[in-house]
């Protein structure tokens, strides 16, 4: 019996190892940490710091870890500076915040599109790099906080670049909270709070079981409605998106589902849990105006009181659960890039 328990275990040990290129292939490793302390207790006390200690060109990981606390600056990933992970200690204790806002008309800046020079930087973080992972922090955008007679333009982030993750963060704003702008991009169990279009862009993005909270106040413009996205595809055929896959819509007062950007929007929630926030309609045309074939607005296995699609607007797409799979698939947004982050 002894002899027995040996052979197993020798063969138990050889398998392991020869699993072990494999599984120890399966999540980069991070070749340095730097450490944010607002008391001064880490390498340096703001984030942009840490950022800038970062190469140009970087090519290996390297971890920028933020404790706890709250952070008052602006914050920019350069185009130069790839992978970085950006860590905190939990999105209710690391907050980077600001209160930038644009100027001017909105209406007049959202047709100008997202790159419009003062939308891009009202952003209290932004990242421009490839290759980039957030974990475990909020970005706050405080202008619209408290007064909201008369908001505009004030993003918690903007998101400019191929192969970026966001893990159980927090963005928080009003008008126009996220903005969502160009790349592949993975959001896992965050939450975005915000009024209108609060979440905005022309990405292709998964929000893998993510919490989208309206915090539109219950009086706000005499019953006036917000809209939870605003997405643009680039052209026809455009593999762009916003997929919201399970979570749940929250919140106070009222929500459009979406209002299309141009006419090639394209945003499917499927199995999302909704609250009694969204307007029955769902879904406005804005700029796509009556062109709405090309629009692809689509709700799929969705659950609650907010879900109840019989009074939607006709031209929403009806998709069954096998034409759904493409957007709710990781392969919409995946190559193999996630399984390369640490």
């Amino acid at each position: 019996m002894g002899c027995h328990r040996t052979v197993s275990l020798v063969v138990l040990v050889l398998v392991l190892l020869l699993q072990w290129p494999a599984l120890s292939s399966a999540w980069a490793p991070v070749s340095r940490t730097i450490t944010v302390d607002s008391d001064g207790r880490g390498d340096f006390r703001s984030v942009q710091s840490a950022v800038n200690l970062v190469p140009n060109g970087n090519r290996e990981w390297v971890r920028i870890h933020v404790r706890a606390g709250r952070y008052r600056e602006k914050v920019t990933i350069p185009k130069e500076k790839g992978y970085i992970l950006l860590e905190g200690e939990g999105h209710s204790s690391t907050e980077i915040y600001f209160d930038d806002h644009a100027h001017g008309s909105t209406d007049r800046l959202m047709r100008r599109g997202a790159d419009a020079m003062q939308t891009y930087e009202t952003a209290t973080f932004s990242v421009h790099a490839n290759d980039f992972v957030a974990r475990d922090i909020a970005f706050t955008n405080t202008h619209n906080s408290v007064n909201k007679s008369r908001v505009t333009q004030a993003l918690a982030a903007l998101v400019d670049g191929e192969r970026i993750a966001f893990h159980r963060c927090a963005f928080s704003g009003f008008e126009d909270t996220l903005c969502d702008n160009t790349g592949r991009h993975y959001f896992r169990e965050c939450v975005i709070k915000g009024g209108v279009d609060f979440i905005f862009g022309y990405a292709r993005s998964i929000y893998d079981g993510c919490t989208l909270v309206s915090n539109i106040p219950r009086r706000y413009g005499r019953g006036r409605a917000g809209w939870v996205t605003a997405h643009a595809g680039q052209h026809a055929g455009d593999p762009g998106g916003f997929v919201f896959k399970g979570g749940e819509l929250r919140g106070t007062g009222r929500q459009y589902l979406g209002r299309a950007w141009n006419k090639y929007a394209t945003v499917v929630y499927y199995h999302v849990n909704m609250s009694s926030v969204v307007v029955p309609r769902g879904w406005a045309p804005w700029h796509a105006g009556n062109e709405t074939n090309d629009v692809l607005f689509a709700e799929v296995g969705c659950t609650g009181p907010g879900s109840d699609m019989a009074g939607r607007v006709p031209w929403e797409k009806h998709l069954t659960e096998t034409e759904v799979e493409k957007f709710v698939d990781m392969s919409f947004i995946d190559d193999g890039w996630l399984s390369k982050q640490p």
